[in-house]
């Protein structure tokens, strides 16, 4: 069996909530309302994107955040194993109980979705995390936010980051600090 590929795609400024449209036809005004209360709308000039978010989107968070959720105890960890980890088959797809986990740290890992996919593919994944000061524990998964769309990995066993279709991370229990020496 082939490795599987995965894309990554970006957001689109027609799809948010954020952007509005002025007038019909050809002869329309773009505007982004994403801005907080001081300020009023932008209007998006010609040499802006017409479908990706320019570089002043104020939703858009540069370099994106890398966070990392464990488990919230023992309980869970096994509960998690005994579902998803201990009969996994290549290619099928896991969905984590976002419930049984924490936010254990934030760092700044410097890569995209798509940039730490392709880095995995040439090196482990112990040694992208470790570059950022990050240990990794089997079964947690990982975010890479960039402000406008997270992309979540389940870290399967040694050197596999599997990306997950699903994760709501408003169900993660919240924890008042993350043990991550890099971490805030």
């Amino acid at each position: 069996m082939g490795k599987q590929k995965y894309t990554f795609p970006g957001p689109t400024c027609p799809d948010c909530q954020y952007h509005q449209s002025v007038g019909d036809g050809l002869v329309q005004t773009r505007y982004c309302n994403g801005f907080d209360k001081k300020r009023k709308s932008k209007r998006f000039k010609r040499s802006d994107p017409k479908y990706k978010p320019p570089k002043w989107c104020p939703r858009l968070i540069s370099p994106p955040v890398c966070r990392v959720y464990g488990f919230v105890d023992e309980k869970s960890e096994f509960l998690e194993w005994c579902l998803n980890r201990r009969d996994y088959k290549p290619g099928a797809h896991i969905s984590p109980s976002e419930h049984r986990y924490k936010l254990r740290c934030e760092a700044d890992l410097r890569m995209t979705a798509k940039q730490l996919y392709d880095a995995m593919q040439r090196e482990p994944v112990e040694q992208i995390f470790s570059d950022a000061g990050m240990e990794l524990e089997y079964g947690e998964v990982i975010e890479i936010d960039d402000g406008l769309k997270p992309y979540y990995f389940y870290y399967l066993n040694y050197g596999r980051l599997i990306p997950l279709y699903s994760f709501d991370r408003s169900r993660v229990q919240a924890d008042a600090k993350g043990d991550c020496k890099n971490g805030k």
